[in-house]
């Protein structure tokens, strides 16, 4: 992912955040996915193995998709949505979900 690519999937996720239709935090996201809210969790590359291990068994159990974020930190994550570092985002709202998948065209 190039550096253009980076800037606009974080943007698009602040809008996300700005929104109101994300959720922050790997307890917060597992909540979120186990109640039925969640339809898209991702995860920071660098987040912590044990954070990546129960997002990514919550997220196969209730059959969600996850997305893990190659060459973006939990700094970059975090900056993006206003807080300092987060290792994990739910997505609430399908056409966040849309809209954030598009950054790869």
């Amino acid at each position: 992912m190039d550096n253009a690519q980076k800037k606009s999937l974080l943007f698009r996720i602040g809008l996300g955040r700005k929104s109101g239709k994300l959720i922050c935090g790997t307890d917060a996201v597992c909540d979120g996915i186990r109640d039925g809210n969640v339809i898209v969790a991702i995860c920071a590359a660098d987040a912590s193995d044990n954070s990546k291990k129960r997002i990514n068994n919550c997220a196969a159990y209730y059959n969600k998709e996850l997305i893990l974020l190659d060459g973006i930190t939990t700094d970059e994550l975090g900056t993006a949505i206003g807080k300092s570092s987060v290792a994990c985002v739910g997505v609430t709202d399908e056409n966040i979900v849309k809209l954030i998948k598009g950054y790869k065209k």
